[in-house]
């Protein structure tokens, strides 16, 4: 078996000025007809910057992304951009599916904007200098650098603010709203950093700090936290300071949001915040955590060691919101305020019937864990599996202008039914992933279909390994005419990759030719998918467009044709990473002439001419044609 290579040479070169806008416009028509919305993924930490601002980690608030980044997407009809959960990272952490507070990720702040007027230049330029080139050291993100130069940027920043004048009103303002919740937020921090050891080994005045377990140690606790306060005052209002720069910046964020017509939409982690926990301890189920029950992937079951709160806390007897209830939806409250272009949920099913298994046992049994509102006491009935989400979650959403359409949950894994019957209730957006097999064509409507998410290897990594495994096959439509007469009297049975291979292309073959192709030349566009990398990528691309589903994402490296895998669940090594590079523009139009990325304008005519619009719309496939022929030179 014959396979041409991913990497075809060629020119990728950028449209001109006229080739751009005839481009632009006919992608945009295109998805209109198609009744698509398509949305890139890039984690605040993956997102490019020039050179001259590297700072070694990315923020979708930084002078590139809205300078360059966001004109250079809504030219290729994207009007959405997905990043990840934005709490506060835990220290030596990358990872932001488990964050250590409800305050927000300092690394998101661009620091080459505090050398500017806006803020009073209250960080050096010489010392912005310094940092970048750190940064420009490293295409990935070295973590332990970048907290090093964050931490000396930051309070530099934080002493030439305090000597001025410039914002205080603003900022003493912002602390008069959210001054409390920070202020517990930043007493943890100094805490975590003093034990370098989970909370629940502090000793007993600093676990038990906002939860004293009877009068007396109210009494001492009390005590302890004014002596806390006054001592780490500074740091208190320093841990603000910083919460205050990101609260400006998500504002700036929105209103550009709303000129250019290109969103920022949030993530919502399953994981309940380590300090949160710490703070409100008595809502929360004892010796109990989130997780996933034993399957044929994870024997032992996964543990998360996130925390669940007491359902009878969560709602009150009469149905209304109990104390658990005010911080959910305080929690999404302040999601929806931050993110007007929506939310993804992960791991929905922690929302509907999550699995809690104890923390004090070494295995997962039936008696110690499971789905906690399908069995005992906290069962409940068909109606009240949908009762966060109705109640808390959707209310919240209202509230703040948005409606069901702009959540996205993440229902990938194990098919609970109670999940399955709140999604259709609701009629709420799930994900459907082909890289793990799911046809495009059976994609609901309601879904959003994406190639790969940030759990995935890269699209170029799977599909070298797709065709790795039938390397050496010869294929049924490649066999001699002996070879096929053979075949048939011998019975040989294909072997399961095989099998796959065939299978997949095959679905992919008719799910994207035009319609009203001859059997003839869907074989003959079967066998090219099958033979050539390059074709079974473009086809694959395609699929996310002739799919029923209104919602197209794409994931960075899948939309630069990055060959390499942004996070591998299981292990911590390198993880949360990778990131686009400086020359984005001409990396992606170089990507694309290799055919290791989307062409959108080739991707959206297969999709016309698939769902069978090409009568009156001759010019616009004409201009898509064209369009697609110059990016793949």
């Amino acid at each position: 078996m014959q396979i041409q290579s991913v990497s075809n040479a060629s020119f990728g070169r950028k449209p001109s000025t006229k080739e751009m806008q005839i481009y632009t416009k006919s992608v945009n028509e295109g998805l209109k007809l198609l009744n698509k919305q398509v949305d890139v993924i890039i984690h605040n930490s993956a997102a490019p910057a020039i050179a001259e601002e590297n700072t070694g980690i990315g923020s979708l608030f930084s002078r590139t992304v809205q300078t360059k980044l966001i004109p250079f997407l809504k030219s290729h009809g994207i009007t959405g951009i997905q990043q990840e959960p934005n709490g506060l990272r835990k220290l030596g952490d990358p990872s932001p599916y488990a964050p250590e507070s409800s305050a927000k990720n300092i690394f998101m702040i661009p620091l080459e904007k505090l050398t500017s007027d806006k803020y009073g230049k209250i960080l050096p330029q010489n010392i912005f200098e310094k940092i970048v080139k750190h940064g420009n050291q490293s295409q990935n993100v070295n973590y332990k650098q970048v907290s090093s130069d964050y931490e000396q940027a930051l309070r530099i920043a934080y002493a030439n603010f305090k000597k001025g004048k410039l914002l205080h009103s603003e900022f003493n303002e912002f602390k008069s709203t959210n001054g409390k919740e920070l202020e517990k937020a930043a007493i943890y921090r100094v805490l975590d950093r003093q034990y370098q050891a989970p909370w629940t080994e502090w000793n007993d005045v600093d676990k038990y700090l906002y939860s004293p377990r009877n009068p007396k140690e109210k009494i001492i606790t009390d005590l302890h936290l004014h002596l806390l306060k006054t001592k780490y005052a500074r740091e208190i209002d320093y841990f603000s300071f910083q919460q205050f720069l990101i609260e400006m910046e998500n504002k700036e964020s929105n209103a550009l949001a709303k000129k250019s017509g290109i969103k920022i939409i949030g993530d919502s982690p399953v994981a309940q915040p380590a300090a949160d926990e710490w703070i409100n301890q008595n809502l929360y189920l004892e010796g109990k955590a989130i997780g996933c029950p034993p399957d044929y992937f994870s024997p032992d079951g996964q543990r998360w060691g996130f925390g669940y709160f007491k359902p009878e806390k969560i709602f009150n007897e009469d149905g209304s919101l109990g104390d658990a209830g005010k911080i959910l939806k305080a929690k999404y409250d302040k999601y929806f305020e931050s993110f007007p272009g929506g939310l993804r949920i992960d791991h929905i099913i922690g929302l509907v019937d999550p699995f809690i298994y104890s923390v004090k046992d070494a295995k997962m049994t039936a008696e110690n864990s499971g789905r906690i509102y399908s069995v005992g006491k906290y069962k409940k009935t068909q109606d009240e599996y949908s009762n966060i989400l109705e109640k808390i979650i959707l209310k919240s959403a209202q509230e703040h202008g948005l409606d069901k359409k702009s959540i996205i949950c993440e229902d990938l894994g194990d098919p609970n039914k109670p999940t399955q019957d709140v999604m259709k209730k609701l009629d709420l957006s799930g994900i459907s992933v082909t890289q793990f097999d799911y046809r495009g064509k059976d994609t609901p409507q309601r879904n959003v279909i994406m190639i790969g998410s940030h759990d995935n290897q890269s699209f170029i990594e799977y599909t070298q390994q797709f065709f790795d495994k039938v390397k050496n096959t010869i294929l049924p439509e490649d066999r001699s005419f002996l070879e096929k007469i053979k075949n048939i009297f011998s019975k040989t049975t294909l072997d399961n990759d095989t099998k796959h291979f065939l299978d997949k292309t095959a679905m992919l073959a008719e799910d994207t030719a035009p319609l009203g192709a001859t059997k003839k030349q869907l074989e003959q566009y079967k066998k090219e998918i099958r033979h050539d990398k390059k074709k079974f990528m473009q086809a694959s691309f395609a699929e996310l467009f002739t799919s029923p589903a209104r919602r197209v994402q794409i994931f960075f490296a899948d939309f630069w044709g990055i060959g390499k895998t942004y996070n591998r669940p299981g292990t911590t090594e390198g993880n949360w990473s990778l990131r686009i590079g400086s020359d984005f523009e001409n990396d992606y139009y170089k990507a694309v002439s290799e055919g290791k990325a989307p062409n959108f304008a080739q991707a959206i005519a297969t999709a016309l001419r698939q769902r069978g619009l090409t009568k009156g719309n001759e010019g616009l496939l004409k201009n898509l044609d064209s369009s697609a022929k110059i990016l793949n030179e």
